[in-house]
């Protein structure tokens, strides 16, 4: 059994995740409406974008917009928690499948986070890749991973404890399933 505990957190990296964890929306969604917005008569360019990739549409729809991180409406209950560790002397690092700008936007704006990391036109940062980023990084099981949904599972697989956000029955199930500590959070956006 697993000797960890919730006072364990802030001596550990906190990698957290942005949509649906940090956030109740998702940036490419957030992304593809503004640029509709601006652009209704381009709707095409979406389909030919995501036809190269994920990635790839994630990257232009970025170049063709102005994001402001001031239109995301955090979870307080996530953002304050991390606060707190970060004044135990955690160090915090946002890491999600966005584009690594908005990332790196959101970082700037929060101005709590260590480091940020996203996806670039080449590495689409979500499940498989964002656990080889992190245990690249850190180590495995030398990490606090906080997410949100089943995809993250194969994060906290190789993280010392999971922060979970909002997590859907199954993800909560195979949680209570695995050797870590859990915490929990249910949030209202």
């Amino acid at each position: 059994m697993n000797s960890f505990s919730e006072q364990d957190f802030a001596k550990f990296p906190i990698c957290v995740d942005l949509d649906g964890t940090l956030w109740s929306g998702d940036c490419l969604w957030l992304c593809a409406r503004d640029f509709l917005k601006r652009h209704p008569f381009r709707f095409f360019q979406l389909f030919i974008w995501w036809k190269k990739g994920r990635t790839h549409l994630k990257h232009n729809l970025f170049k063709n917009i102005i994001f402001d991180p001031k239109k995301l409406v955090f979870f307080p209950e996530i953002f304050q928690y991390i606060q707190q560790l970060k004044e135990q002397g955690a160090k915090l690092y946002l890491v999600t499948g966005s584009d690594q700008e908005i990332a790196d936007k959101v970082s700037a704006f929060l101005n709590i986070f260590d480091g940020a990391f996203g996806s670039t036109l080449d590495n689409n940062l979500v499940g498989e890749k964002k656990a080889a980023l992190l245990n690249k990084m850190f180590g495995e099981k030398k990490y606090v991973y906080f997410g949100n949904e089943w995809k993250d599972r194969l994060v906290w697989q190789y993280s010392i404890a999971a922060g979970a956000v909002n997590v859907d029955k199954k993800t909560s199930a195979w949680l209570s399933d695995q050797p870590i500590y859990t915490r929990r959070f249910i949030c209202k956006s």
